[in-house]
């Protein structure tokens, strides 16, 4: 999207910060794997199937790293804020990872946005997953106030140190 001089597309973002987070996460030492390496578009049944392969032999969990819109997607909307989902009919370490991933949220960005709290969904990508599995919306890309905060590098670590922190910590309660 670009407006008002300010320019943001939530693909390019999105993929910056996967590849800062997995970078952190085996720094960390943990295993990890990008479901969609290339720009071209993957159907969700098959990012559920590579995940479900990759998971098969292993303690794994999905998370799915996005930017929320408001409104009609073109204009600037006052929608603010974090959010992590669940399936409708999520398992208690959905759940457990869910909570844990909007509390360092909130930790590290909570001062710039607002919480939007855990909330559960049917998104496809989480109910076609075998293994614990969350999707955030990392802001509002149809916020002008919040998509200069998400360009900047402090917001960047802030939210790679938050997620990587979460799936240490719920590691560490396996």
């Amino acid at each position: 999207m670009v407006k008002d001089g300010v320019e943001f597309y939530e693909g390019v973002n999105n993929r910056d910060n996967v590849k800062r987070i997995m970078r952190a996460l085996v720094d960390s030492g943990l295993e990890c794997v990008e479901l969609c390496p290339s720009w071209i578009d993957t159907p969700l049944s098959e990012r559920c199937k590579r995940a479900n392969t990759w998971a098969e032999d292993r303690e794994a969990v999905l998370i799915s790293i996005h930017s929320n819109a408001a409104g009609n997607g073109r204009d600037w909307h006052a929608a603010s804020g974090i959010d992590t989902f669940v399936y409708t009919k999520a398992s208690s370490k959905s759940k457990t990872l869910a909570k844990i991933t909007q509390d360092r949220l909130m930790e590290y960005l909570g001062h710039l946005t607002k919480d939007r709290g855990v909330k559960a969904r049917n998104f496809a990508i989480l109910r076609g997953t075998n293994m614990p599995a969350i999707l955030v919306e990392g802001g509002f890309h149809t916020n002008e106030i919040e998509v200069k905060r998400m360009l900047t590098e402090d917001w960047k670590k802030a939210f790679t140190k938050a997620i990587v922190s979460a799936c240490v910590q719920y590691n560490n309660s396996l």
